[in-house]
């Protein structure tokens, strides 16, 4: 004999309401519930992809505004043209990254490793960069305005240490 359960009718309307509701969304988009499935199809704002290996990946023209990449490793990764605004970024690998016309504004990029990555033409308005390791980085073009990227002036347009030739002026 099995014990009786008393359900009462609004928990159970409860339960068939989150079914009914939820259930299509995990069907139709079962990316939802993973990031990563979420981040191939291009579209993963405000995805937890903390610590997540990006290493070498194609994320062009990806949408991860408010994204959680915290100490995500994206060395060599393309980030060529997506838009990264809001982003925590703080403690991530983007070492040989490719973030040519990528939009960073407002994004935290407190300890990143940017080493020999490519900013050019990117949008990095008000950037949080405290700590951020900056050799070699390529900005020519960039809108760094309000962002301590870059420390000092002048029309070099490479930081120490990046390769000779590469200098390029700014419009800044």
């Amino acid at each position: 004999m099995e014990p009786s359960r008393d359900v009462s009718p609004r928990s159970r309307w409860t339960t068939l309401s989150l079914l009914i509701f939820l259930a299509p969304l995990a069907i139709l988009n079962p990316s939802l519930a993973d990031p990563m499935k979420q981040l191939e199809t291009g579209f993963c704002g405000g995805c937890a992809l903390s610590g997540a290996d990006l290493r070498g990946r194609d994320l062009r023209g990806a949408y991860l505004i408010g994204a959680d990449l915290r100490g995500a490793d994206l060395q060599g990764a393309d980030l060529s043209e997506a838009n990264l605004e809001g982003a925590d970024l703080s403690g991530a690998n983007l070492e040989s990254a490719q973030l040519i016309g990528s939009r960073l504004t407002n994004a935290d990029l407190r300890g990143a490793n940017l080493r020999w990555a490519d900013l050019s033409d990117a949008i990095a308005i008000q950037a949080i960069t405290e700590g951020a390791q900056v050799e070699g980085l390529q900005f020519a073009g960039a809108e760094l305005y309000r962002s301590n990227l870059i420390v000092g002036g002048g029309d070099d347009q490479r930081t120490e240490g990046s390769a000779p030739g590469t200098e390029r002026k700014t419009g800044l």
